[in-house]
Order: structure tokens, then sequence, then C-alpha cells
């Protein structure tokens, strides 16, 4: 069945919305629509890593809970299938830090996201809730309840930085509000479930490139560790790392590891004003991993992110010791993209972004 609609826009038709549009007062924007009409041949969604689990207080309806089987470590997939393919690769959306993927479905002021421009480019799409955050449940079996994210942290630590950010980025504005609406306290599943729910998705769908943001990169490194010949390449827009420390124990290196044996770092010289000096494998004692050889990783960076701008060279310099094919892109001093933060997937400028280096660099891989 094909469906069609005009991103963010609803399933009206087009000339119903653009005679409506004609009627309002001028300067009056209707949100939505930006990334341009989208047809979809198909979209739902379904569920990996489900782990049926005996638990000795579970809902078992009316009266008081006793012993049953819980379902635990799941992740909602969710998909959007282009009426018009253009490109061999579907796109494997993960979400960052306590969001969702509503993270790349819109923005807080009502405007396309970059799904909405993938698929206007002819992508499929899969877009997933990491367990524990969105419509993956939470479980006691992860954890105890997190503390709630604030506004405050939204905005001291991203948003007030961005002279991007919707409505200003202030603590009590409606955007910053929205965007901490869709924020998952946690806890979450074990890096080890991440990986195997992150596999099995490869393994259903076929070949993919991943596409991460933020605390959403160590599910790139796994999964491009799990399954190298499933991932053709790795978009990394300001991504979480811990592949030589954290993540380690789910990476087959080259020298192995011996039981215990952590890689050795050591600190090299800044490259650069405003660049922070990088921890790097001696080069005469580097371990390689071999899933990652010569794979294509473009990482993205914007000039206002503080915990990201200065020491993303960092992790293109990490990749090419491990054997990745690894290149950065900075968004101001390459194409010339001013005032963004972290958080550029929602920014006023997110359109410029997507066309100008994601959607020719997603194209290029073949």
């Amino acid at each position: 069945m094909i469906r069609t609609r005009n991103a963010r826009a609803g399933r009206l038709a087009a000339c119903a919305i653009f005679a409506f549009a004609a009627l309002l007062p001028a300067g009056q924007a209707r949100a939505g629509g930006e990334a341009g009409p989208i047809s979809l041949r198909d979209q739902g969604f379904f569920w990996v890593g489900a782990r049926p689990t005996k638990v000795e207080k579970g809902f078992l309806g009316f009266g008081a809970p006793g012993p049953g089987t819980a379902i635990v470590g799941q992740m909602y997939v969710g998909f959007e299938l282009a009426a018009k393919k253009r490109h061999p690769f579907p796109l494997v959306l993960i979400h960052g830090g306590g969001g969702q993927a509503t993270d790349w479905m819109g923005t807080p002021d009502g405007r396309d996201g970059w799904l909405d421009y993938f698929l206007a480019a002819g992508f499929d799409v899969y877009f997933v809730d990491r367990p524990g955050h969105g419509r993956s449940p939470n479980s006691r079996n992860y954890g105890e309840l997190g503390a709630p994210a604030t506004t405050d942290f939204i905005y001291n630590s991203f948003t007030k930085f961005s002279k991007q950010y919707p409505g200003g980025g202030g603590i009590g504005t409606n955007e910053v509000i929205q965007h901490t609406a869709s924020s998952e306290p946690g806890p979450t599943v074990t890096n080890a479930v991440l990986q195997e729910n992150l596999a099995e998705l490869l393994d259903r769908i076929g070949p993919a490139i991943v596409v991460v943001h933020s605390n959403g990169g160590p599910s790139g490194w796994l999964a491009l560790a799990a399954r190298p010949d499933k991932v053709k390449a790795l978009l990394a827009i300001e991504p979480g790392m811990g592949i030589t420390d954290v993540l380690a124990p789910l990476v087959t290196f080259k020298p192995a590891l011996a039981a215990g044996e952590k890689i050795v770092t050591a600190e090299k010289p800044s490259e650069g004003p405003g660049l922070a000096p990088c921890q790097l494998q001696p080069e005469n004692a580097v371990h390689k991993v071999p899933a990652y050889a010569g794979k294509k990783i473009l990482f993205v960076v914007s000039p206002q992110s503080p915990m990201f701008t200065p020491n993303v060279h960092c992790s293109v310099h990490t990749l090419n010791q491990l054997g990745a094919d690894a290149k950065l892109a900075r968004l101001k001093e390459d194409y010339g993209i001013q005032g963004n933060g972290h958080f550029m997937n929602e920014e006023l400028n997110n359109g410029e972004i997507v066309k100008k280096i994601f959607i020719p660099w997603l194209s290029a891989i073949k």
C-alpha cells in the first residue's frame, strides 16, 4: 500500500494544505513540510531482543502480583520505507542520551526532523527506542529508576551554548520543555544486551548504514563489532565513544587482549587552539579491531558544543588507529554553517545540515 504525506504536516491532500496556508495572515507560517512530500510503500514496527524471563512478582490481573513470565531487554524498531527507494542500503537511526526515536521525527517548534529529509531523499529508514527509553519499556530488572532529566540540565549542558536553538534555548521556553518531555531517566540494559539486540536487528533487515547521535554512539560501535558484514558505513553525529575502555570486553582486538589486560593510551599534544590533547595508543603498540577495517565513518561536530567541539578529532584518530576509514566534518570550518550546538537535529538550520552534509555522504555509500 502506498501512503503519501507531507512531512510532519499530516496526511491531508497537498492542495488542501496550500489552500489553507493561503488564508493565513501574512507572517504566520505553517509548521512542517520543509523536507518536501514523502511517499511510503510501507510503515510499521516490530521488537527485537524480547526475552521471556521468569519473575516472582508479575502483574497477573486483579489481586496481588505473583510468579509469571515477563518480557525484558526488548527494543522497539519502527520503520518507514520510501515508495521510490533510491539507495541500496536503509538507514538505522539510533538516538542519544535519555531521548528516543522522536528525536529524529521533528523539532520542538514543529518543523521537520531528519527522518523526514532522509525519506524525502529516498532512503528506507529504521529507527529504534533503545531499551528503557521511549516505547521500549523500562524494567526493575535493569536497576533502580534514575533521577528525571530537568530543563535546567538541558539548558546548562546544551542549549545555552547554541545560537540556533528554537525559542532561544532558555530553561522556561516551550521548546526546551518539549525537548525535556521526551527524556527517560533510565536505567537501561547492559551493553552486552544492547549489542545482541542490534545484531538481531541487522540480521533481520540486512546490510544498512547506521546513524548515531550523542550517547547513541556506543550502539554504533557495538553493532559494527558484532556485524561488520551488515554495517556498510556509520554516520556519527557528536557520538559517545568508549571502544577502548568501557566497550572493550565486547570488541575483538588484534593483537587480542589477555584476561584483565587494558588498552594503553598516552596523551598526544593539542593540534591547535581550542582543541584538546588526545589519548591515543602508542604507535608501536596499536591494537586494531578487524571488524572496523576500512569501514567508512563520518564524524560531524558543531561549533558550539563544549563537550564535543574540542574533542571529536580525537575520536576520529581513535577509529583510524583501530583500522577504520574515519573522517571529520566540522559545520563551521568545512561548511560555513554557524552557531549550532549539540542538538543540531532540532535547531533552526537542521535542514541545511542534513542536505549539505548527511545526504550527499550517505548517498555515496554503495
